[in-house]
Order: structure tokens, then sequence, then C-alpha cells
């Protein structure tokens, strides 16, 4: 199976995760930060889960309604029969599924990720090792630049200001690229005053950079 990297926004998209130990804590943890509606459902629910505030739990048995109205589904409960019956309940209403350790049943997995602000570099082997796409995000992680968050929240603020100088949608980009290739091979931002020199040279030809 092929596992295309598809970034989805999860701010307030609804979640359920069934099953409440230590493998549905981890699944919680990865998830939490992007903002989901989560909700745990299982027989008995980790104390650490309850403690985390916005997700919603319940100590109960599995119900066919729980799948309504969700995005998607982790099945975390180890349970092989109740994670065959959600798998089919979820395909027959095209609810995305993910049943943990069992890829065959998974129309989603989890990549290791490297998260630094705005900037996320999802690292898959499609379920062959985990623990080598684990150690590439750490080497990632360790070449990029201590400032990388800076650098992206410049470039994204240069933007607009590009549209309203440079007119030119060729130029405006071949701008916006030399700015990125700068600012991250230098590892740090211009000031005013060079900002604007280089723009002046970008609107003016005769001169190169």
């Amino acid at each position: 199976m092929a596992y295309f990297p598809f970034y989805v926004e999860l701010k307030d998209v609804s979640v359920l995760i069934v099953g409440g130990g230590k493998v549905a804590l981890h699944k919680v943890k990865r998830i939490l930060d992007y903002g989901p509606k989560i909700k745990v459902v299982a027989k008995k629910v980790d104390e650490r889960i309850k403690n985390i505030k916005g997700v919603e739990w319940e100590e109960r048995e599995f119900e066919d309604s729980d799948v309504e109205g969700v995005r998607f589904v982790i099945a975390a409960a180890g349970d092989e029969e109740l994670d065959e019956h959600i798998t089919s309940l979820c395909n027959d209403k095209g609810i995305l599924i993910n049943v943990v350790d069992v890829k065959d049943k998974c129309d989603f997995i989890f990549p290791s990720v490297v998260s630094r602000g705005k900037l996320e570099i999802g690292i898959s082997s499609s379920g062959a090792s985990p623990r080598i796409t684990t150690l590439l995000a750490g080497e990632i992680d360790n070449i990029l630049p201590d400032n990388i968050e800076e650098i992206l929240d410049y470039l994204e603020k240069l933007r607009p200001y590009a549209k309203q100088k440079i007119s030119n949608d060729v130029l405006r980009a071949r701008f916006l690229s030399y700015m990125a290739e700068l600012t991250y091979s230098r590892r740090n931002i211009p000031d005013d005053e060079e900002l604007e020199k280089i723009l002046n040279k970008f609107l003016n030809p005769i001169e190169t950079i």
C-alpha cells in the first residue's frame, strides 16, 4: 500500500479514539497540539488521558453511534474483534480509520514529524520501520537553522509586501525565491535598508544581484 503525504487542517475537527490505555494516550498527544476535538471511548480510561484539558472521555463499551459526525477514527484498544467491527463500520460510512499496528486496516498512518512553528516535515516508511523514520526526523531536526521559525515568519510577511511593490507575477516570484534562498543560506534576516536595495535591483534589471 502506498500512502500519499497529505496535510490537513485538524483545528476543531472531531476525532474518535477507541481505547483508553497507553497507546491511546500516545495518539492523543500526537494530535492534541493541532486543535482537534478529541473524544476517547473505552471501558477503562487512563488517568493521564482524563487529566488532559480539552479531551472528552467516556468509560463504557464502544457503540456504533460513536462514529457519527467524526472525521476520522483511531482504533487503539488492541481488541481484534472490535477493530474489525469498527473498520467495517467506518468503511461503510466513508470515515477514515487508523487501526494501531494493523497496517492493512489503516486508511492513514502517523508519520514521524519535525515541527518548528509553521514548518511541518512528515517522514514515513509506510510502516516498514518506524524506528528509521524517527532517526531520520532527528537528523533533519539537527540540520535546520535554529531560527527557522523566524525566517519563515519573515518570508510569510514578505509576500504581501512583494505583491504591493512588484506588479509582475514572474518577477515577484523570482524576488520571493531569491529572498528565501538568501535568508536560509545566511541563517539571518536582512534589515530594511538591505531589503530596499535588493528590491531596487529587481525593479531595475540593468543592475544585477
